[in-house]
């Protein structure tokens, strides 16, 4: 868990306090979020807030001009999001004091999903590129059933589904994936008996993401896929994704799904991904 330190901070004009993150600014935050083109719904703010760790920079009047959040995976590896300052501050200290201060809470290496016009800043913050991320969202033409091998998450799945979500990340995410299954529609495959791979399925922003993803090849990742996909045609649907060739790709690009290099997965050492993981989280988790 990380403890954000309540101190002061100058930023021209402003004299700003930074302290942890609270229920009682997520409405703040969201409305920031929306005023700069975000997706997110107040709801996902609080999602985050529930897997992980943040902090805020309020003014003398209670007013919130930013925030950054850490996602602690034990005790080896963090992720870093939700990093967003006021437009009125984005010419000033602000966004880049509070992502020095969520990269020096973090424990272990340390990740983050960048846009693309934060990537050169990160940079001199000593975080390296290591892989883009390809956004693909669009409305669902088409309806989809259950694949043979998927069936509905069972409670008795939990401790394998933390066994290949950590294989996959090669860390503790088991905080973020009990917050996840609270709030996504959860499938598993199974290959002669054993469950071998899971997806995720939850609303966000203009109607749902599937993520994570995580599976032993692209036909079972197809699969997964395609089983979250029931009932939702018509519907506006997203997924992440660091995969850059193959049939699980080129199955999103036939649906009419448009591809977007959206942001760049950067870290402050020399990670690596599973490439069984065809799905990612979310930006801020990875």
């Amino acid at each position: 868990m990380v403890f954000f330190p309540v101190r002061q901070i100058e930023i021209d004009p402003f004299s700003l306090t930074l302290m942890p993150m609270q229920q009682e600014h997520l409405g703040a935050l969201h409305g920031l979020s929306v005023a700069l083109g975000w997706p997110h719904r107040h709801a996902d703010w609080a999602a985050n807030l529930d897997s992980g760790t943040g902090i805020v920079a309020v003014d003398e009047a209670g007013r919130v001009h930013g925030s950054a959040m850490t996602f602690s995976y034990h005790r080896d590896l963090s992720a870093i999001g939700m990093v967003i300052a006021h437009p009125k501050l984005a010419r000033t200290a602000l966004f880049r004091t509070l992502a020095t201060e969520a990269l020096e809470q973090s424990t272990g290496a340390a990740f983050l999903n960048a846009c693309q016009q934060d990537v050169s800043f990160y940079r001199d913050l000593g975080v390296r590129s290591a892989a883009p991320v390809f956004r693909y969202e669009g409305f669902l033409p088409c309806g989809f059933s259950l694949a043979r091998n998927v069936r509905p998450f069972r409670p008795q799945d939990r401790p394998r589904l933390h066994q290949l979500d950590q294989s996959g990340y090669c860390a503790d995410r088991s905080r973020l994936v009990a917050t996840l299954l609270e709030q996504s529609e959860t499938y598993v495959i199974e290959t002669c008996g054993h469950v071998t791979g899971f997806a995720m399925r939850r609303r966000f922003g203009r109607g749902h993401v599937i993520g994570p993803v995580i599976a032993a090849n692209e036909t079972d990742a197809l699969s997964l896929t395609t089983s979250l996909m029931a009932g939702l045609a018509g519907q506006f649907l997203r997924l992440d994704t660091r995969q850059t060739e193959g049939s699980f790709v080129g199955f999103l690009a036939a649906l009419g799904f448009r591809a977007r290099p959206d942001v760049t997965t950067m870290t402050t050492t020399n990670l690596t991904f599973s490439p069984e993981i065809y799905a990612i989280s979310g930006h801020s988790t990875g």
